[in-house]
């Protein structure tokens, strides 16, 4: 079912200054025009938002609802919120939206969306997390195959004065599961052709250990959300694009043949994962706090790489796996016959970026329009399908502000080692 344009519809109230709105479809950018219309509720009263057929509330919603919220505030105006899903309660938590409720909440308001006073007063103390240690890069071999395979020919190249050492691009790429390895061999061709320069890749995915460069030192970046966002905020790298409709979510396994049914009959264990330096194992803690465990009670080991920690699982070296949903759904028909899926994200909040060194301005701006005519050609559709992505869209500054807070609230999640604090999760967890 495609997703509904958000509505909103008044219910009657007896009393004038307390007011109940029913939103109905989707929370994303097309609401704004919507969500617009609540900003002129009278000041001092008392509004309750009904989210029971709300279909989903993207990152482009949520700093939506953030900023209704913050004029609320201002005006003195106290916030309910009913029958959310558990979806949208994760996201309010790990946004810190919960601040603004009010104490006395309606009866059907889950209690983890309850704040207390001193959450709401206390303002947002960010802090950058010490710059995550990211996996090592292989250097690419350009087989004669790849050639041939898209037989791709020369094309009116594209060359803006752009700085870069002996004029070659570098290209760093972290990509998102290993079926996309070969797909970017066939992506770093296709940019060379179009842009008339050198492009030398940096092709990154889990433990794989040759790095020459770190993503830092290189002209332009393709990564995950935290790495992205860390790059931006610290080496005043600019963003440029981001996949269509694709987001990082979470699927959390265990072995086709542990009894244990549901999430709930995990206590404590092992739960092993790629790396802690990212939003896959953030979201996967969320999951297991959601469904009443204490998440910080599991002992975390991280393996660097996908499959090397699926082999963890299937070697009994772990009870549960946090994956990429992406991932997941990669892996072959053997595989997957001896995992068992027992929970699942759909927050549609965090993606990976583009994004460009504050040097190579120009040449991002060449490199989006490329990018951005991929899908218009025969090739450039190929390499897309290779990549399984369906194209490449500009992220609004709405959708990167909602990125630097995730950033700053939980990038340093796992900084405390293999198993963090308990201190460290009840902190993660307050907002």
């Amino acid at each position: 079912m495609s997703d509904l344009k958000l509505q909103i519809q008044p219910q009657p109230s007896a009393e004038a200054m307390f007011q109940q709105f029913i939103l109905i479809g989707t929370i994303d950018i097309d609401a704004i025009p919507v969500l617009e219309t609540l900003y002129v509720l009278p000041q001092g009263g008392s509004v309750e938002l009904n989210f029971a057929q709300v279909q989903r509330v993207n990152s482009m919603g949520l700093a939506q609802l953030l900023k209704l919220f913050e004029h609320w505030q201002k005006r003195y105006i106290s916030i309910q919120i009913s029958q959310t899903n558990r979806m949208v309660g994760v996201l309010f938590k790990m946004t810190g939206l919960t601040r603004f409720l009010t104490d006395k909440a309606p009866s059907e308001i889950p209690t983890s969306l309850a704040s207390k006073p001193e959450q709401r007063q206390k303002p947002e103390q960010p802090s950058l997390a010490t710059p995550p240690v990211m996996p090592a890069a292989v250097n690419p071999v350009q087989s004669p195959a790849t050639e041939r395979r898209h037989n791709l020919e020369p094309v009116p190249s594209i060359q803006p004065s752009m700085p870069g050492t002996d004029g070659k691009i570098n290209l760093w790429v972290s990509a998102q599961s290993s079926q996309q390895m070969n797909g970017w061999y066939f992506f770093n061709t296709y940019l060379q052709r179009h842009l008339g320069r050198e492009v030398h890749l940096e092709l990154v995915h889990g433990s794989i250990n040759e790095r020459r460069k770190a993503a830092e030192d290189m002209d332009i970046v393709f990564t995950k959300p935290f790495e992205a966002t860390r790059l931006l905020l610290e080496h005043n790298f600019h963003s440029l694009l981001r996949p269509i409709d694709q987001t990082d979510e979470v699927t959390l396994l265990v072995r086709a043949d542990d009894a244990r049914q549901a999430v709930t009959d995990f206590h404590e264990g092992k739960i092993v994962t790629a790396a802690s330096d990212n939003f896959v194992y953030l979201l996967g803690r969320f999951l297991l706090e959601e469904s009443g465990l204490a998440s910080e009670h599991f002992d975390y080991l991280f393996s660097g790489h996908d499959i090397k920690a699926l082999q963890m699982l299937l070697k009994g070296n772990a009870d549960m796996l946090f994956m990429l949903s992406d991932t997941y759904r990669g892996l072959s028909g053997l595989a997957k016959n001896m995992l068992r899926e027992i929970d699942q994200s759909e927050t549609a909040f965090a993606f990976h970026l583009f994004c460009v060194a504050p040097h190579c301005l120009p040449l991002g701006e060449a490199l989006a329009e490329v990018l951005l005519d991929m899908s218009r050609d025969s090739q450039g559709r190929q390499i897309l399908a290779d990549l399984g992505i369906e194209g490449w869209i500009r992220p609004s500054p709405d959708e990167i502000n909602m990125l630097v807070m995730l950033f700053r609230r939980y990038a340093d999640i796992g900084s405390a080692g293999k198993n963090p604090s308990s201190s460290h999760a009840d902190a993660m967890l307050s907002n």
